[in-house]
């Protein structure tokens, strides 16, 4: 069998991109496991955005940088939160069944996170 994408991996990132590759051709996901076995999964399904009116990627931002004691790569968390809000949208317009109240997406508050905003699926 032939396919026009091979993906190694099940997890968000893996996940994310056969559903981007389905849009151009045939894809195959490749896992070590079960297609549920992957960091995504023990992360709790959950996903940062800045999404809460009163936050914004800067203060995420600003929260990673802190969370990560001089560890982050600046540039890397910068292209992720700022890119997450659209990011979450492609994940809705994928039929993702994020947790919500009232019609509205529940953010939740976790770790060193100063604001709402963790998606859980």
């Amino acid at each position: 069998m032939r396919y026009d994408y091979v993906i190694a991996g099940s997890g968000i990132a893996g996940l994310y991109s056969a559903l981007m590759a389905r849009e151009h051709g045939s894809v195959l996901v490749l896992t070590k496991g079960s297609i549920d076995e992957c960091n995504t999964r023990y992360a709790q399904g959950g996903i940062a955005a800045a999404l809460g009116p009163q936050d914004s990627p800067e203060l995420h931002l600003a929260d990673t940088i802190k969370a990560g004691a001089g560890l982050v790569d600046e540039e890397a968390a910068r292209i992720l939160v700022f890119e997450a809000a659209e990011r979450i949208r492609d994940l809705t317009r994928f039929g993702v069944p994020f947790d919500s109240v009232d019609g509205e997406v529940a953010l939740g508050r976790e770790g060193a996170h100063s604001h709402a905003r963790i998606l859980h699926a």
